[in-house]
């Protein structure tokens, strides 16, 4: 992928705020990014900037004429928007859990690490230990995972309980390797972080991938990879940027931001699965941690994260050392 005219990802970034004021709260946009075009017939990503509206179901011919006479204003148009445009048919929904035969993952471990069950107490469910940090202010060592797998309620407190493994991978009580620290929803990102308590030790560990080394911004072309407790190690190519969607998380609706898209590499396979939410992805050649997966799209196969830098500068926090 050629690199990108910084003067260009400064117009798509104007041009997407533009998008963003007439769409976002459009039922039928499930995201807006900056990112490359992608030809949906063939399923490849092209070489050409965009900016990106995503609609759960794109109205094709006949149809698409009775949508525009009856809803003008809700006619994506490239010339309102000021920068070449590409509509992608894709529904995203947050990767908590799916319920079925326990995987390898779903057992104790100890040490913890990055990659395996976890949820909170009041869900059984489950979701991904994403990764050790450290409490900027503290030193205190915590768990770093998705806001809706640690938390999961507006009226989660700290002191929540969180479970290793999850409680909808038989953890129960006795299985408490955290409290709910803080969140970050608030500030449009979905992540939280949990005190550790001194049940089990944990360390900066990727299961199957190792250390995280370091934390750094993703861009566009960056080969990642991530370490879940459903897909395990799965690969992807990040063609999307700064998006921002609007999400329902149990009634309330949310506002999320600094949205990074993933798509499949040339080979194919799985971005991710339920149950992968709170994993980090990584930039393949150094480890550095790029974003934190939180939701997903099975047809077409993409998956969407947080951009670090954003997580770790929101919930005060930095990474753990190896």
């Amino acid at each position: 992928m050629p690199l990108i005219n910084p003067a260009d990802l400064r117009a798509a970034r104007r041009a997407l705020e533009r998008a963003a004021a007439y769409h976002l709260f459009d039922s039928r946009v499930s995201l807006i990014d900056v990112g490359m075009r992608i030809e949906e017939e063939k399923g490849q990503v092209t070489n050409e900037l965009t900016v990106r509206v995503h609609v759960r179901h794109k109205p094709r011919g006949v149809a698409f004429e009775a949508f525009a006479a009856r809803n003008p204003e809700r006619v994506i148009d490239e010339q309102r928007i000021g920068f070449p445009l590409d509509i992608v048919e894709a529904d995203y929904r947050p990767h908590p859990s799916l319920f079925g035969p326990l995987p390898a993952r779903a057992g104790v471990y100890n040490p913890l690490r990055g990659g395996i069950s976890i949820s909170n107490e009041w869900d059984f469910n489950y979701g991904t230990l994403g990764g050790k940090v450290i409490d900027r202010e503290t030193g205190a060592e915590m768990i770093l995972s998705a806001w809706h797998v640690l938390a999961g309620s507006a009226f989660a407190q700290p002191g929540l309980r969180i479970y290793q493994p999850g409680s909808g991978d038989r953890g129960q009580r006795r299985n408490t390797i955290a409290l709910l620290s803080r969140h970050a929803m608030s500030a449009g990102i979905d992540a939280a972080v949990a005190e550790v308590t001194n049940a089990r030790p944990i360390i900066n560990d990727q299961l199957g991938l190792g250390p995280v080394t370091g934390v750094d911004s993703p861009t566009l072309g960056m080969s990642v990879a991530k370490s879940g407790r459903s897909s395990e190690i799965t690969e992807g190519m990040i063609d999307g940027v700064e998006g921002v969607r609007t999400i329902r998380y149990n009634g309330f609706d949310r506002t999320v931001r600094h949205v990074v898209h993933i798509v499949q590499t040339a080979g194919g396979g799985e971005v991710s699965e339920p149950g992968d939410s709170g994993s980090w992805w990584l930039e393949k050649s150094s480890n550095q941690a790029v974003g934190l997966h939180f939701a997903g799209s099975d047809v077409p196969e993409y998956g969407l994260a947080i951009a670090m830098p954003q997580v770790f500068d929101t919930l005060q926090v930095n990474l753990a050392p190896a």
